[in-house]
């Protein structure tokens, strides 16, 4: 009797052990599952708020915001990435008045194709779930899941703030309908798996009644054993570590340092660390960034979820200068409570990298200045004399608002032209002398007397001196020093002009040969208005280049035979602002021109014709267009312009804003654009030679700047006519 209550035990137990063998395995791998999609939602949702454009979520937003077009293009975008994840749809809502918007989605090809289910932008969301509005209350990410007639789907709500401040939430949808089919396969499996196992383990089972004593024995052997394996293996384990040559520390919930630590450690730190914490230890200097630090280490602590624990790591700093060292630094959790550093001295690598690109930023220029030696010298040449009557553009007589913008459209216009060279130290130094002026500006403390002292205080020749001294190490002395060219007063020439004329129309028989020098004469003050176009081809593609952009190669087309002198080359120059904005600001990156079913590469022209009495100077591009709203906002914003001023203005009257002193529609400035000033500089110069400009511009197709200079400026020449690329 009582060996067949053993059985019957024995029976149940393994009963009990294949239920729970079979239902761990059914829950560890719906989990895994689960984990899986909960990863890939994250990503998907993650990755569209980058779909979006910075300034689609505004305090302001309302159902008329976005243009059909504009929200047409921003489905095709999520719609194209949703299927390249193999998610069903991703899409970003917002809250207002107690109901929840659409303000993007994606859509399914068949959707696409029928036009059907589709939605639009502020459409209200009348099934939104409890999860979703708790999502918006609690501004933490949530998941959800939900079946209806589509299918059975895992969805994840991941909460944003715009840099206006509008708080929005984006989203993605997997159906998991599938998981159903996969955990029935495996709970068979799993079955036929333990079943398995156990007729195997019975006979073992019956002799472990018998033999438990022995076994009992063995067992209390082995673990003797093994204590002492795993004492000898830490102790190998501190040994590797030590001559691993990186530093490993470890701490607990209280942030301090344990005393076990590497010696790479007390070479990183300079000091023994034992008991100091982390926080200090990595901003020995910075209070803010201790705190944060800290905080965020306390959050991985408490946070259970480990694909939350990974978002929480990935906010942490991994690269630090320590006692003159680039360290990087590895977190990883060994524990519940403990965290492990590991700390690698990186300052070899980051020197190198520093090398590499200090010798490719000093062949960048060398080869700029052979290639385009007239250029690279007659810029040298301007630079000097701005710097040498750099005292006068402070004018007593004009209002230091005035002063400001003369300065700054200046040191932007140099700073175009030094980075066309490829010069390294004198743009960022013209770019830090930009944001010195704008922090003027918005200090609205500005007084001639403060511009005049910040000029004389601006280290130009320094700047200068530094890449000339590189091109002078390269090239030699004698480059910069056998410069060769004619210089001639533009009295002297028009006198000589002048008078070898006379002598041709007095005496055109017997001074016809004199036609010869008179073209050579014109030849050394005036040359083709293309020719002043000659460097800008390349100059589009570099900036294109570094855009990520595709463009094909410029062309200059020319129609006319006139030309011009040196008062042409300061517009000409001013020129580059518009190639520049047309690159960064209107040509649209590769994968949006094919969405938009343009071809992948785009294109800007300057075309030079002849109008009536006048010559035009267009320039135009293929890209998405003047924002002409953005356009409207920012004037508004900036004060130049009231509502009611915009709403009477024409559409001509309304472009012609581009050209007004800092104000851009670009969100970021950089050191390509972005402060505003570049197109208010072109315009100058086009008004110094009597010239207009007009702007034409549509949505999604691209814009043109015309400009209408008098044929007064001009003279007739010959060989204008062409294309160069």
């Amino acid at each position: 009797m009582k060996i067949n209550k053993l059985y019957y035990s024995a029976a149940l137990f393994y009963l009990i052990a294949l239920i729970s063998y079979i239902s761990y395995q059914y829950m560890q791998q719906r989990s895994e599952l689960i984990e899986q999609i909960d990863t890939r939602l994250i990503e998907c949702a993650t990755l569209t708020d980058q779909f979006l454009s910075p300034s689609l979520h505004t305090p302001s937003m309302n159902a008329n915001t976005l243009s059909p077009k504009q929200d047409v293009q921003n489905r095709l975008r999520l719609s194209k990435f949703s299927e390249s994840m193999h998610a069903k749809y991703v899409y970003s809502f917002i809250l207002q008045n107690g109901k929840i918007y659409f303000t993007s989605s994606s859509a399914t090809p068949q959707e696409l194709k029928t036009d059907q289910n589709i939605s639009y932008y502020f459409d209200e969301y009348t099934d939104a779930s409890p999860i979703l509005y708790n999502a918006f209350k609690t501004r933490k990410m949530c998941f959800d899941e939900s079946t209806d007639q589509w299918g059975h789907f895992r969805s994840v709500f991941i909460p944003h703030v715009s840099p206006t401040g509008r708080f929005y939430i984006t989203g993605a949808d997997i159906e998991i309908s599938y998981i159903q089919q996969q955990l029935h396969d495996l709970l068979m499996y799993s079955f036929g798996e333990a079943l398995f196992y156990i007729l195997i383990l019975l006979p073992f089972f019956i002799a472990y009644r018998i033999q438990q004593r022995a076994i009992h024995d063995e067992l209390t052997q082995l673990v003797n054993e093994r204590t002492f394996d795993l004492r000898e293996r830490s102790e190998a384990v501190t040994l590797l570590l030590d001559n691993a040559n990186q530093g490993f520390l470890s701490f607990g919930i209280s942030l301090a340092v344990e005393n076990e630590y590497s010696k790479k450690c007390l070479t990183i730190f300079d000091r023994s660390i034992e008991g100091e914490r982390i926080g200090n230890l990595l901003y020995p200097n910075d209070r803010d960034k201790q705190e944060f630090f800290e905080q965020t280490l306390i959050a991985v602590f408490k946070e259970e979820d480990p694909i939350k624990v990974e978002a929480i790591l990935s906010l942490l700093q991994h690269e630090f200068v320590l006692n003159h060292k680039a360290i990087h630094a590895l977190y990883t959790l060994i524990g519940p409570t403990r965290f492990m550093v590991i700390l690698t001295d990186i300052t070899d690598k980051k020197n190198l990298e520093k090398n590499i690109e200090n010798e490719h930023n000093t062949m960048k220029m060398v080869v700029s200045a052979i290639s385009n030696s007239d250029e690279f010298f007659e810029l040298l040449e301007e630079y000097q004399n701005f710097l040498e009557h750099r005292n006068t553009i402070v004018n007593n007589g004009k209002t230091p608002i005035y002063n400001l913008s003369e300065l700054y459209r200046i040191i932007h216009t140099y700073k175009g032209l030094f980075s066309q060279k490829d010069f390294i130290t004198t743009p960022k130094g013209l770019h830090k002398v930009e944001s010195k002026l704008t922090s003027l500006l918005e200090s609205n403390t500005i007084s001639n007397e403060t511009l005049q002292l910040l000029i004389d205080k601006i280290d130009f020749e320094g700047w200068l001196a530094k890449d000339t001294e590189i091109v002078s190490q390269i090239l030699g002395k004698e480059f910069l020093e056998k410069k060769s060219g004619i210089s001639m007063d533009n009295s002297i020439f028009e006198n000589l002009y002048e008078r070898i004329k006379q002598l041709i129309d007095a005496k055109p028989d017997e001074c016809h040969e004199l036609l010869d020098l008179l073209d050579l004469i014109q030849k050394l003050k005036y040359k083709p208005i293309r020719e002043y176009f000659g460097s800008y081809p390349k100059y589009s593609e570099q900036i294109a280049h570094r855009l990520n952009k595709s463009l094909r190669p410029m062309e200059i087309i020319s129609t006319t035979d006139y030309v011009v002198g040196d008062e042409f080359k300061p517009f000409a120059k001013s020129l580059i602002h518009i190639i520049r904005n047309s690159v960064d600001h209107g040509i649209e990156s590769p994968d949006e021109r094919v969405l938009i079913g343009k071809e992948e590469e785009g294109e800007i022209t300057i075309s030079i014709r002849e109008a009536g009495d006048f010559i035009e100077i267009e320039v135009a591009d293929d890209g998405q267009g003047i924002d002409i709203e953005k356009l409207k906002e920012r004037a508004i914003e900036m004060g130049l312009k009231t509502a009611s001023d915009i709403e009477q203005m024409s559409e001509d009257e309304l472009y012609n804003l581009v050209f007004e002193n800092y104000l851009s529609t670009k969100d970021e400035v950089n050191d390509l654009s972005g402060r505003g000033v570049g197109l208010a500089s072109v315009r100058a110069e086009a008004e110094k030679l009597g010239g207009a400009c007009r702007i034409l511009s549509k949505a999604g197709e691209g814009s043109r700047f015309v400009f209408t200079l008098p044929k007064k400026t001009f003279r007739k020449g010959s060989n204008g006519t062409g294309t160069i690329t």
